[in-house]
């Protein structure tokens, strides 16, 4: 918990996690700047990094689903924005004390084994997965300067969450009892979230930091598949759906089966709560208004 009223820049608190992140530091007693700045724009960065002169940054800001940005734009956004937001860190007499990056699992991409840690070679497979591991590039190159970690969550979910992302279009279909759904393959397996506790993590390793620069999995360490998810939300709603698979929804570049390994958060917060069962995060979400 903080000690002080430190000041976290919370760059993306308009996002679907920052909706939850931000009540969590002040819970813990942080303050919150919420500036929104286009991060692109390096003298716009600068110019908000002097005004806010924040003690720590966390950067949710960012491109976040997968078919998106298959310009430059994701490239802007995900790796040039957090090189300027590292670049006007260096300027401020007094630098944050911590920077919490937002990467993602979807850097690993196809991986040999299917429980995945932090040593497995990065392998994306699509422009999203390029535009995180291209980011950790260049955060790499101010980790002797600024102290960084670099999260790279799997799958998380909640209410709030737009229905674009699978898990709340099934939440939905189920909500207005509808009688189809249309969706890719549903015999993959995922490690899934809430995104309760990943902002509890967020804001546990904001003040768990050490010097130069760490990467760590937001993860489960279960995996769950999409035909399960739709097994548990019928036996919750009582209600059954005819399934189609739409080829046009079906990736080639699907993982079949993909897990994250949780010991180094643990290893940093030992006292982070177990994540919830996720049938108990489809139960929020379901009974959502």
């Amino acid at each position: 918990m903080a000690q002080t009223r430190d000041c976290v820049w919370l760059i993306g608190a308009d996002s679907f996690t920052g909706h939850y992140l931000r009540p969590t530091l002040e819970q813990d007693g942080y303050r919150v700047d919420v500036s929104r700045v286009d991060i692109t724009d390096a003298a716009a960065v600068d110019r908000a990094m002097a005004a806010i002169q924040p003690q720590y940054i966390i950067n949710l800001a960012a491109l976040s689903f997968v078919p998106d940005g298959g310009d430059a734009t994701i490239y802007g956004v995900n790796c040039l924005g957090p090189e300027n937001i590292l670049a006007a860190s260096l300027k401020l007499r007094q630098p944050p004390k911590h920077i919490i990056l937002a990467s993602s699992a979807n850097i690993y991409g196809s991986q040999e084994r299917e429980r995945i840690d932090e040593s497995c070679p990065p392998n994306p497979v699509n422009h999203y997965g390029c535009s995180k591991w291209a980011m950790e590039q260049i955060a790499r190159t101010y980790a002797e300067r600024l102290n960084i970690t670099i999260t790279r969550p799997f799958n998380y979910t909640g209410r709030g969450q737009k229905d674009k992302f699978l898990v709340p279009k099934i939440v939905a279909h189920f909500q207005r009892r509808a009688p189809s759904i249309e969706l890719g393959n549903i015999d993959i397996w995922r490690d899934f979230s809430d995104v309760r506790w990943i902002s509890r993590a967020y804001s546990q390793l904001l003040a768990a930091s050490d010097s130069g620069l760490a990467i760590v999995n937001l993860c489960s360490g279960s995996l769950l598949s999409i035909r399960d998810i739709i097994a548990t939300l019928e036996q919750l709603s009582g209600h059954t759906m005819t399934v189609t698979v739409n080829p046009d929804f079906v990736r080639q570049a699907d993982i079949v089966r993909q897990c994250g390994d949780n010991a180094r958060l643990y290893q940093q917060l030992s006292e982070l709560h177990a994540p919830p069962v996720f049938k108990d995060t489809l139960t929020w979400m379901l009974q959502a208004s």
